[in-house]
C-alpha cells in the first residue's frame, strides 16, 4: 500500500529522534558518578528484566510482549546515558575530545566494515544478539490489509547512544557549543539512520557523531604542541587498526551436516 513507505519513514524519524532528543537534553544535567551509576544499574536491570519476562511469560508478538520490550528500550537508553556519563566524567580536559572523537570514528569503522569486526561477526553468526540489545526502529507491513503488523526493521547499536551521551555531557561540562552541536548532530543522525533503513546497510554512526562534534566546536579547542602530537599518533593508530582489519579474512564457521546413514533412530520408550 502507498502509505506504508511514508509511515516507515515517519516511524524511523520518530523512534530514533525522540530518544536522541531526550539523550541530548539529559546531557545538560549536572552528572555525577553516583547518578551515572544509578542510571547504569537501573537501566541494565530494567532492560534485562523486561526481555526475560517477555520471552518467558508471553508469546512473541503479543501485545504484552511488545509492551515489555518497549519498556526494555527505555532501560536501554537509561543505561547508555549512565555509562556515557561515567565516561564523560573521565574527560577532564576539553582538548581530549579531539583525539577521542577521531579514534572512535576509526574504531567504529573497523567494527562495522572489517570482516573480523564485532558488527560483522554478530550480523552473520549471531543475528539474534542485536535485536535483544539494540535500539529498535519499527517498520509497518501491509501483508494483511486489515491489520498491518509492526515489527523492527533496523537496529541502532547501544554504543552509538552511549558515546553520543559521553560527548554531549562532556561538551556541557566544559562549556562548549553543546546546544549547537545538538541541533546539528540529531538531524544528521536521522538522515543517516534513514539511509541505513532504506538501503539495509551497516554504517558506523560514530563517524557522523565525531564529525559533528569536531566541526561545531573546532574553534574552541586549543591543543598544545604535545596534544597535537598525541592526536596525530592516536589518529594513526586508529587508521592502522582500520586498515589492518579490512585486509583480514572473515572467520568461516562450518556447519556440521550428518549423512543419512550416520543418523540412527532412537529406541522408542517401552
Amino acid at each position: 500500500m502507498t502509505w506504508v513507505p511514508v509511515a516507515n519513514v515517519l516511524m524511523c524519524e520518530l523512534f530514533l529522534g525522540v530518544p536522541l532528543l531526550a539523550l541530548c537534553y539529559a546531557a545538560q544535567d549536572r552528572w555525577t558518578r553516583k547518578l551515572a551509576f544509578v542510571f547504569l544499574v537501573g537501566g541494565v536491570a530494567t532492560q534485562l528484566g523486561c526481555v526475560l519476562l517477555s520471552k518467558q511469560l508471553f508469546h512473541e508478538g503479543s501485545f504484552a510482549s511488545d509492551v515489555f520490550m518497549a519498556i526494555g528500550q527505555v532501560g536501554l537508553n537509561a543505561w547508555c546515558v549512565g555509562l556515557g556519563a561515567l565516561l564523560a566524567t573521565l574527560i577532564r580536559d576539553k582538548n581530549l575530545v579531539v583525539p577521542i572523537a577521531i579514534f572512535l570514528a576509526f574504531f567504529d569503522m573497523f567494527l562495522v566494515f572489517s570482516p573480523v569486526g564485532v558488527t560483522q561477526v554478530v550480523l552473520k553468526q549471531m543475528p539474534s544478539v542485536l535485536p535483544a540489545v539494540g535500539v529498535a526502529i519499527p517498520v509497518a507491513s501491509a501483508k494483511n490489509p486489515l491489520t498491518g503488523h509492526v515489527s523492527a526493521a533496523a537496529f541502532a547499536g547501544p554504543a552509538d547512544f552511549m558515546f553520543l551521551a559521553m560527548f554531549m555531557i562532556a561538551l556541557f561540562r566544559h562549556n562548549l557549543k553543546a546546544k549547537r552541536t545538538m541541533l546539528v548532530v540529531i538531524p544528521t543522525l536521522l538522515v543517516y539512520m534513514l539511509a541505513v533503513g532504506l538501503f539495509h546497510l551497516a554504517l558506523p554512526a560514530l563517524v557522523p557523531i565525531g564529525t559533528c562534534v569536531l566541526l561545531v566546536n573546532w574553534k574552541d579547542f586549543d591543543l598544545t604542541k604535545d596534544e597535537k602530537i598525541s592526536t596525530v599518533l592516536v589518529s594513526a593508530m586508529g587508521l592502522a587498526l582500520f586498515t589492518w582489519g579490512m585486509f583480514q579474512k572473515p572467520k568461516i564457521v562450518q556447519s556440521v551436516t550428518l549423512k543419512p546413514g550416520v543418523v540412527q533412530e532412537l529406541p522408542r520408550p517401552q
